[in-house]
């Protein structure tokens, strides 16, 4: 991890553990803050090109989802999250044959569903 990825990191945790999963809003400022850190290493790593170009696919796929998670912030009792996070899981299981290309979209994709679900759960049963 260089310099850049290591400050974007440490602020993306300092954000993640001040947050109070109480607030109703903390989902929305979560995806917002999540997407903006993809965001910017994507960019950094798009710029340095060679091997980095895959840490910038894998950034670049979180784009979507974080913008559908966005959309359903208010959605409680939705599975959405669940439901797209489930289905980049089962793509994942035919792993063996994706380029690395494929492989790192999808990892994209599954961990921002995947943490964007849980932090909604998080909120839901601490408010429960």
């Amino acid at each position: 991890m260089n310099k850049f990825e290591s400050i974007v990191n440490e602020l993306l945790q300092e954000s993640f553990l001040k947050a109070d999963k109480r607030d109703p809003k903390d989902l929305e400022t979560f995806v917002t803050k999540r997407s903006a850190g993809a965001k910017k290493i994507a960019a950094a790593a798009e710029k340095k090109g060679g091997y980095s170009e895959l840490t910038a696919i894998h950034f670049k796929a979180k784009e979507t989802p974080y913008k559908e998670a966005a959309k359903h912030t208010e959605d409680k009792d939705s599975k959405f999250l669940e439901r797209k996070a489930d289905e980049c899981f089962e793509r994942l299981k035919d792993w063996k044959s994706m380029s690395q290309r494929e492989f790192q979209a999808v990892m994209g994709r599954l961990e921002a569903y995947g943490e964007c679900f849980i932090r909604s759960e998080e909120a839901i049963s601490i408010s429960n």
